[in-house]
């Protein structure tokens, strides 16, 4: 969830605005994005949004931030076309979106002459088109925030990192740089993405049949890597996937990508060609159950079954936690015939972030007074001060920022945390118009882990006795599934509870439902261990 607040003394601005995917023990949640509660009182003071690329943990929260604060959005254009995307879904005002050039400068804010910062576009080289370094120049110094990046001498857009320009900003001096820690724990360089060609070019001449290949959908120069293999190698392409098929069509209304002619062909006449002569481009690199992939292995795409001859090839990294799911959809490719393994095939895939000498070229070249890694976990965070620390910087001029940390630079060159400021995370289920509340995600992991119990308590409206035993059902909990004994001790434990709350309780339902709860959840874990969901029911008997 990649969000910056950057606070000047007259004007607030976030510098991207990310999403999380939900693990698995988040069930039903869709995304996770941050709690923006801490802005409320600064509302009058909300200036722009400034992003650096166009992937999901940078831009995934702007529609349920603009919802609240529609104030303007700047970056460059493929990352605006991926918002745009977005916005409309979300029925938003798209004239928010600001198109920036590279190398573009932008001034925001409420300062004399039309802004009281002014920030800088600088290209950088990532697994995305248009991805940027991003400058403000501020009246505390110069703020060097690093993107997600990589130095790729042979970039297949051609677009370099902007090394001379950060270079030049070291030169007139920075006060502080942001960096990107991701790769912080590989020694030497990021590949070029140009190696991946090998790797790729060799799983097509050892595929007898159709060559699957899923990948990360906004890796545009993978792709178009991936249909100029397809068209050398005389196989027609499919694609399969609804974020493939947007991203190739807004990189080629860009100009960011090209396509032969007569080279896609749709998933319904894929049987009208030999399986030699075709290619399949799809989602679900990271084990997705609703991707096409997913939807591939479980033959639920006419035309397109995966047989012996065939061969699935994951061009992506695994993000930290799908390790189990990815493996679990190779193992079902196997299952169904195909060839999964790359061994001797070469890379066929290469990060979009620099490895630790592409991190520490980025400190030589920037030079900041002050340090401060980002993106990443804390270990990462600590081995970037770390590399900082012996490229010369001293400890007191390399901070690390955990989340909700505040760091304040003041004009005279001093730099201070004064504190900590409120921070979470809200989740987001596309059933319902509204937040998900925490609780309701530990209900459901605690459902689907102990299940639930109902005790049913049947109360007389004039005496407020009870008129029989409360009555115990549950689904999910094992030790209730053929057990009356203990049916009976949960029965008369509600019934004690009841029996022995003062009148004031009895009569407020709140308090006397978390009574009972507490009297049932307390003997159900003292005598299994366990936890399941429990649930008070109070009804008033008929007359």
């Amino acid at each position: 969830m990649n969000a910056l607040v950057v606070h000047t003394a007259r004007s607030l601005f976030l510098v991207d605005c990310g999403q999380l995917f939900p693990s698995d023990d988040q069930p039903g949640i869709d995304s996770i994005v941050p709690d923006f509660a801490y802005l409320e009182p600064f509302a009058d003071r909300l200036q722009a949004v400034l992003l650096t690329h166009g992937h999901e943990d940078h831009i995934g929260a702007l529609p349920h931030f603009l919802r609240r604060w529609p104030i303007p959005v700047y970056g460059t254009a493929f990352t605006l076309g991926l918002v745009e995307g977005k916005l409309r879904e979300h029925g938003l005002d798209l004239s928010l979106l600001h198109t920036v050039p590279d190398y573009g400068r932008v001034k925001v804010g409420k300062g004399k002459g039309g802004g009281e910062i002014e920030a800088e576009w600088i290209p950088v080289t990532h697994s995305i088109p248009d991805a940027c370094a991003l400058v403000l120049h501020t009246p505390q110094g110069v703020i060097v925030h690093s993107g997600d990046f990589k130095i790729d001498p042979e970039p297949l857009d051609g677009r370099l990192t902007g090394m001379a320009r950060l270079q030049a900003l070291g030169d007139a001096g920075v006060r502080l740089l942001l960096a990107d820690s991701t790769n912080v724990g590989r020694p030497g360089r990021s590949p070029s993405e140009a190696v991946c060609r090998a790797g790729l070019t060799a799983a097509l001449k050892q595929t007898k049949g159709r060559l699957f290949v899923t990948t990360f959908s906004s890796n545009i120069h993978r792709l178009q890597m991936l249909i100029d293999l397809a068209y050398e190698h005389h196989r027609k392409v499919v694609l399969l996937g609804r974020s493939l098929d947007r991203n190739l069509a807004l990189a080629r209304a860009l100009k960011k990508l090209a396509l032969p002619d007569d080279i896609l062909v749709d998933a319904k006449d894929a049987p009208l060609f030999a399986p030699k002569d075709l290619m399949v481009l799809c989602t679900g690199s990271q084990g997705e159950p609703l991707s096409a992939l997913a939807r591939l292995l479980r033959r639920e795409v006419k035309g397109l079954p995966i047989q012996p001859g065939d061969r699935l090839v994951v061009s992506a990294r695994a993000i930290p936690g799908n390790e189990v799911s990815i493996s679990r959809m190779l193992d079902v490719a196997e299952r169904l015939g195909a060839e999964t393994s790359i061994e001797g095939f070469g890379l066929v895939h290469a990060s979009g972030h620099g490895s630790r000498d592409e991190l520490a070229d980025l400190i030589r070249a920037v030079r900041p007074q002050q340090m401060v890694p980002v993106h990443g976990t804390y270990r990462n965070l600590r081995a970037h001060g770390t590399l900082a620390a012996s490229l010369g910087w001293k400890p007191d001029h390399i901070s690390l920022l955990d989340g909700g940390l505040c760091l304040r630079l003041f004009k005279d060159g001093r730099i201070d945390m004064p504190g900590t400021v409120p921070v979470g995370k809200c989740f987001v289920d596309q059933g319902v118009d509204h937040m998900v509340d925490a609780r309701v995600v530990k209900d459901r992991l605690i459902l689907q882990e102990d299940g639930v119990v109902f005790a049913t308590l049947l109360v007389d409206p004039e005496s407020g006795d009870l008129v029989a035993d409360p009555t115990i059902l549950s689904r999910g909990f094992v030790m209730l599934s053929d057990d009356e004994a203990y049916a009976e001790l949960l029965s008369g434990v509600a019934r004690k509870a009841y029996e022995e709350a003062p009148k004031v309780v009895r009569k407020d339902p709140e308090a006397l439902h978390d009574t009972l709860r507490l009297a049932l959840r307390r003997i159900i874990r003292k005598t299994t261990q366990t936890r399941p969901l429990v649930i008070p029911v109070i009804l008033d008997a008929p007359n």
